[in-house]
């Protein structure tokens, strides 16, 4: 693992280590709240470089490019271990099947997760970045910014201003909702469907900065999708079943809707992954350079493995054979990932997931989720070191100092994601109305859909599947065609399924809101709205996490 020629910096500075960890620490137990509640978390980046600034503004040295590039990397590593460790999907999916793993070895899991993820990035660098130039369009956004502040400090300072301001009053509001009760969880519809009550289905709109931000930043399109599903589930299915007597109330109702919505996000993801065959054939060729890369970095990776071995035995009972074969297909699918996300700025780690889940559902639902872990786990983390290493090239950056800081990241993130994951666990529980938890009833589906077949749905939810699997299959063929611009997205539309209505329609007010405001006022929304957002968000999710921590405790009830 060389480093770039001409770098100004090559070393890790105590300030960008500080600073890293810091807001590290932060956005991974914020993403972990945020992932458990919307299915989706934010890498953190951008905003990781303009707090960085405002840490260090009255420090004697100049807090310069290359410095912020450094705690971003270590930042960004550490707010994405929510994925890489797996508690937003397959390690409470296996919760719910009875097999709850030790939080140290979880802790472990993730760490030798994290690592390897770090160093095949390392090993895929000089391929993907230096002989090929693929954009890493969110590197290269990251790499503008930061020389932005480094060119006006100004600019800098006021978007980290908004952005705390944003976190400071969203955690205020979460405060008079949940703490005096001054504020209510959601304005409910008055009325009923057949014989339904509206509330008991929760149609109505949530009181929410997180899920307004969350609007913000996806647009009204992807919310839109979104909560056109809850409304089809909730509003559409949800009380005829209640009035046939095929589920018994709303709480049932939410485990017939995982199927089709799970049917959706699945299919749909697979039929894109299918689609971007030449790509795939692509990543397939990069494994070759892998394979050639340096033997210091491979014996690293050889240490990863040989960890993950050791720890799945302990953790899940695996035994060597079915984690090195999991190793084995998760090196081959993290490269295909790693393309996608150099080409489109994707990275289909949900997708890998899956792909690992059929591989291995012959072998048990713990072997399944297992398997998926480690692809998705591994996958996840890196395409965020190759995100940062496209940053780091742009200015020139340490290749050295950017894996060190990687790895820095990925040991705060899973120190941190774990114990937040149990006190959220513990204080609002999983797949309930507050705390939904899109992805993990995902991962869930599909590991008891793998193992019993569609004999293991509920009443009537096999024909809901397969309508859910043609659709999504379909409408993604379809967005490939002229008419994709009038096609929304099947992965929103299916999360909406699993997402109770007041908390879609906040969603979608947040999308509706960022219209106006690039109509009204483009550049002002272009320079400050995803600090906002992002700012709201990290807010009432490090709130949240405090109350859940108070109430795991005992402290409050």
């Amino acid at each position: 693992m060389g480093e770039r020629e001409g770098a100004a910096e090559p070393e890790l500075t105590l300030r960008a280590l500080i600073a890293g960890s810091l807001l590290g620490a932060l956005l991974a137990a914020a993403n972990v709240y945020t992932g458990l509640k919307t299915a989706s978390i934010d890498g953190g980046s951008i905003t990781a470089s303009v707090l960085g600034v405002a840490i260090f503004r009255g420090a004697r040295r100049r807090f310069g490019p290359l410095e912020n590039n450094l705690t971003q990397t270590i930042a960004a590593s550490a707010a994405v271990m929510a994925m890489t460790v797996g508690v937003l999907g397959p390690i409470p999916a296996l919760a719910m099947t009875g097999f709850v793993a030790s939080p140290w070895l979880l802790i472990a899991w993730g760490l030798a997760l994290g690592a390897l993820g770090v160093l095949v990035a390392a090993l895929l660098r000089p391929q993907l970045i230096s002989a090929d130039g693929l954009p890493f369009p969110t590197g290269l956004a990251t790499a503008e910014v930061i020389e932005a502040i480094a060119s006006g400090a100004g600019s800098a300072l006021r978007r980290a201003w908004a952005l705390i301001a944003a976190a400071l009053l969203a955690g205020v509001f979460g405060w008079l909702r949940d703490g005096p009760g001054w504020l209510p969880q959601a304005y409910m519809v008055p009325g009923a469907i057949l014989g339904v009550p509206l509330a008991t289905l929760s149609v109505g709109v949530s009181c929410s900065p997180l899920l307004l931000s969350t609007g913000l930043l996806i647009g009204a399109r992807a919310s839109g999708a979104m909560l056109l599903g809850s409304l089809l589930g909730w509003v559409g299915i949800a009380p005829v079943l209640i009035a046939h007597g095929i589920v018994a109330d709303a709480d049932k109702a939410r485990d017939w809707l995982i199927w089709p919505g799970a049917a959706l996000m699945l299919s749909s993801s697979l039929t894109s992954l299918a689609l971007e065959w030449p790509a795939i054939q692509r990543g397939l060729r990069d494994f070759k350079h892998v394979r050639a890369s340096g033997k210091s970095s491979l014996a690293l990776v050889a240490g990863c493995v040989l960890a993950l071995v050791i720890v799945a035995r302990y953790a899940f009972q695996l035994g060597p054979l079915t984690t090195l074969l999991s190793l084995a297909l998760a090196l081959v699918l993290c490269v295909v990932c790693a393309r996608s996300a150099g080409e489109t700025d994707v990275a289909p780690v949900g997708a890998m997931g899956g792909v690992a889940q059929l591989v291995f559902g012959g072998s048990g639902t713990v072997a399944s989720l297992s398997a998926g872990s480690v692809v998705a786990g591994t996958a996840t983390q890196t395409a965020q070191t190759l995100w940062a290493f496209k940053t780091g090239d742009q200015l020139r950056a340490s290749v050295r100092a950017q894996v060190l800081g990687a790895l820095a990241g990925v040991t705060v993130g899973a120190l941190v994601v774990v114990p937040t994951y149990a006190v959220l666990e513990r204080a609002y529980g999983i797949g309930t109305a507050k705390m939904p938890a899109p992805g993990v009833m995902s991962w869930k589906a599909t590991a008891d859909a793998v193992q019993g077949g569609l004999s293991a749905l509920p009443p009537h939810a096999t024909t809901a599947a397969l309508i859910g699997l043609v659709l999504g299959v379909g409408s993604t063929l379809l967005a490939h065609t002229r008419l994709g611009r009038f096609l929304i997205s099947p992965v929103a539309l299916g999360i909406g399924f699993l997402t109770p209505v007041a908390m879609g329609a906040t969603v979608f007010l947040g999308g509706v809101l960022l219209t106006v405001l690039q109509r009204r006022w483009p550049t002002w929304t272009e320079e400050h709205v995803s600090s906002i957002a992002g700012g709201a968000i990290a807010g009432e999710s490090l709130f949240a996490v405090v109350l859940a921590a108070l109430i795991a405790s005992g402290v409050l009830s």
